[in-house]
């Protein structure tokens, strides 16, 4: 079946975010996204409070968690009680002994904490190329680089606020459950990168 996927997005339960429960649910509705991962910083009170809200119920729901580590930020995805550590490669192993999936967000963010060239020597799973918040040049490092390493190429859009909510999305050909989700990711989908509102039209890449 169809899923459309956003790997990438914050509530309130981050510090930076404002989004609350009920803004991210209006938001998905109308971006159309059935299946979604709450990745806030250093946390998973975001996600254990949409996975108990009975309002989320036709969604599915993936835990993630975006972990502050030492050589830039790490994404954990399909993992209820996900190991948090500050040294990337103990976080990297620990999550795939417990079978889950790191994701490297905004890998060439100069503006944030990223990793950058280390996604090539952490054993990253898969790298978001197309960040909502990232501009074009970081992107398209990203996406290059994720070419030149055979990664997998995800977008998030990485929302903050309820208007960045579904600015980009993956298309996936997958069951819609946790592990149909997270192995149509590492096989590869269909990008959507929706142009800010005014702008008209979406962009598809199929990555």
């Amino acid at each position: 079946m169809k899923v459309v996927f956003d790997p990438h997005i914050h509530t309130n339960s981050s510090p930076d975010s404002s989004i609350t429960p009920n803004q991210l649910l209006a938001g998905l509705h109308a971006a159309g996204i059935n299946a979604v991962a709450i990745t806030d910083h250093d946390t998973m009170e975001g996600y254990r409070r949409i996975k108990h809200n009975s309002a989320f119920r036709d969604l599915l729901i993936v835990p993630g968690i975006e972990v502050s580590t030492e050589a830039g930020d790490l994404i954990v995805l399909g993992l209820e009680d996900p190991p948090v550590f500050r040294d990337p490669i103990m976080l990297v192993e620990s999550v795939h002994r417990a079978g889950g999936l790191i994701l490297a967000p905004h890998p060439f963010d100069s503006f944030r904490r990223s990793v950058g060239t280390l996604c090539g020597k952490l054993g990253i799973d898969i790298m978001e190329v197309f960040n909502g918040r990232c501009d074009a040049d970081a992107n398209r490092e990203a996406r290059e680089f994720a070419g030149a390493l055979g990664l997998p190429a995800v977008g998030g859009s990485d929302a903050h606020q309820k208007e960045e909510i579904g600015s980009v999305v993956n298309v996936l050909e997958c069951e819609k459950t946790i592990e149909g989700v997270l192995m149509g990711l590492k096989k590869g989908g269909k990008v959507v990168v929706r142009k800010k509102q005014g702008c008209g039209g979406d962009r598809r890449f199929r990555v």
